[in-house]
């Protein structure tokens, strides 16, 4: 970041809006807080547009219009979600201004004006009405826990507590970002083949909709016997009679399938049969042990820096899991550290779950007092990992979904070309 302020020096904030076209307060950041914070902030926020006005404080104060237009807008604001890469956002410009030596209220203030999500501004104010009246920070942020998770309250309250807010909610963005970036790489993995997979669905749909029914009659009025037709023809014939006759009963049977899939895996006993599926799929399995294994030690060693007592990041950082089957296990290893026992003796009997160096990894923190250290150089290791699994799944993704569509169009091109060309001969 350039430590200038681009000759602006000496102006008032109206004449930096007038200049900038920029709002106000941005000018009043850019002036009180210095050119080198002040950039940032201009830098964050440029091109951001005005929103609504909007002043509700939940439990405080509400939304004064009326009408049933009001209320669905309401609904849908207080309904709508707060995504990571918005906290992850709101963390590090918070880390920021507070850095600088803004009061956290003052900080909250500001940037409860600020963004596109109506829904996160009405939380940020309530969380400053909240602060401003004599709560901590901290528990201001406890009462949307659906919001901020059990690992970023309990950072955030050690950093109170120990006076190095700023340091924790650097940490905290960091952490944020990494998870953002990870699920952005898994999302861009995942994207090309599941595009590809729904393309040939439609064009495979398409065909036996419209194409196949008259090629069918084509066949019927030729005379051609099926005998003599392909075997993928005669194969996508009885598909294409089979969907124009039963699709009725066939989406029936989909949906209610599905539904009974997802009724299991949204069960205890069916949420953790399906987790250890995924564990074992061929290739994948990996990548998902790496990403729980990534995601328990970041968040681990993140709360143990924070001066979280063991048991307590132990649980906060299981929470955080999505495998069912990890989660398990930590509670497992609580129960264990509860009644004497170290970490890495409770992670020796699952390697399939923690391997052997990470075992290692943990015995040797736990030995030197060093479980923050070590939770970061295995988080850096595991970040690597996962990035290389990732491409590793895209380069071979790629080559095999051309195959695929390469053997689909084949196989169209035969079902329907081979009779065309039994046709002409006919003809001639």
């Amino acid at each position: 970041m350039h430590n200038q302020n681009n000759g602006k020096e000496g102006l008032s904030p109206e004449q930096m809006r007038q200049e900038d076209g920029r709002g106000f307060d941005d000018a009043m950041d850019y002036l009180i807080l210095g050119a080198d914070f002040g950039e940032e902030v201009l830098d964050q926020f440029r091109g951001v547009k005005e929103v609504a006005k909007d002043d509700v404080i939940y439990g405080v104060r509400r939304n004064e219009k009326e009408g049933v237009v009001s209320k669905i807008n309401d609904f849908l604001i207080d309904n709508s979600k707060v995504t990571l890469k918005e906290r992850s956002y709101f963390f590090h410009m918070l880390a920021v201004m507070v850095d600088a030596g803004v009061p956290v209220l003052t900080a909250v203030d500001n940037l409860a004006e600020r963004g596109y999500n109506l829904r996160f501004r009405r939380i940020l104010r309530t969380i400053a009405h909240d602060t401003r009246s004599g709560s901590k920070f901290a528990d201001s942020m406890n009462r949307f826990e659906g919001v901020f998770d059990e690992s970023e309250i309990g950072i955030i309250r050690s950093g109170e507590a120990t006076g190095s807010l700023n340091v924790m909610l650097f940490k905290l963005s960091e952490e944020l970002n990494r998870r953002y970036d990870l699920r952005l790489k898994l999302f861009a993995a995942a994207f090309y083949p599941i595009v590809v997979l729904c393309v040939l669905l439609g064009v495979g749909i398409g065909m036996l909709t419209w194409v196949f029914p008259t090629l069918l009659q084509l066949l019927t009025e030729s005379g051609i016997p099926n005998e003599d037709l392909p075997f993928v023809t005669k194969m996508l014939i009885g598909m294409q009679g089979f969907f124009a006759n039963y699709w009725m009963i066939l989406i029936l049977t989909l949906v209610a399938g599905f539904g009974v899939l997802a009724y299991y895996i949204k069960s205890d006993y069916g949420a953790v049969r399906w987790d250890a599926f995924k564990l074992r799929i061929p290739v994948l399995g990996a990548l998902f042990r790496k990403v729980s294994i990534l995601s328990f030690v970041s968040n681990f060693g993140l709360l143990i820096d924070a001066g979280l007592p063991m048991i307590r990041a132990l649980k906060i950082a299981g929470s955080g899991l999505k495998n069912r089957v990890y989660k398990l296990k930590i509670q497992e290893v609580i129960n264990g550290v509860k009644n004497g026992e170290k970490i890495s003796k409770n992670f020796e009997d699952v390697t399939y779950l923690f391997p052997v160096e990470v075992i290692q990894m943990f015995r040797v923190g736990e030995s030197s007092a060093s479980l923050g250290k070590v939770s970061a150089k295995i988080t850096e290791q595991y970040q690597r990992e996962v990035d290389n699994s990732i491409k590793k799944l895209s380069s071979v993704f790629e080559p095999l979904m051309i195959l695929v569509v390469g053997t689909f169009v084949g196989l169209l091109a035969v079902a329907i070309m081979a009779p065309i060309f039994s046709l002409s001969g006919n003809v001639g």
